[in-house]
């Protein structure tokens, strides 16, 4: 159960709870300090995509696509929830699902 008090991102598909730090500037930032399994082969760049999460809760939240995400999106057909995890901004409330490997924590 969370606490009463924080900021806090759940990730998908195993409703992890992330308190948001005050260092952390991308929800991929999150993702690793907690360990979850999400790739980032560019190291947080946005050039290289694999950091795509689907945006379930708060998309109506999150300001539009930076230029740099908006070029891979635009490159690779992304839908309105699919979003960089290196550009997007760690907003209270989202629900973020990792796909396809899933956020297990690494071992």
């Amino acid at each position: 159960m969370k606490p009463k008090s924080g900021k806090y991102i759940t990730f998908l598909p195993d409703n992890i709870d992330v308190l948001v730090s005050q260092k952390d500037q991308s929800v991929l930032e999150m993702a690793v300090r907690e360990g979850l399994a999400l790739d980032h082969t560019c190291g947080g760049f946005g050039t290289c995509g694999t950091c795509r999460i689907f945006v379930r809760e708060g998309l109506e939240k999150l300001p539009p696509r930076n230029e740099i995400e908006q070029e891979i999106a635009d490159d690779r057909g992304f839908q309105d929830y699919e979003r960089l995890a290196c550009q997007t901004e760690p907003i209270e409330g989202l629900v973020v699902e990792i796909p396809s490997k899933g956020s297990r924590k690494k071992d």
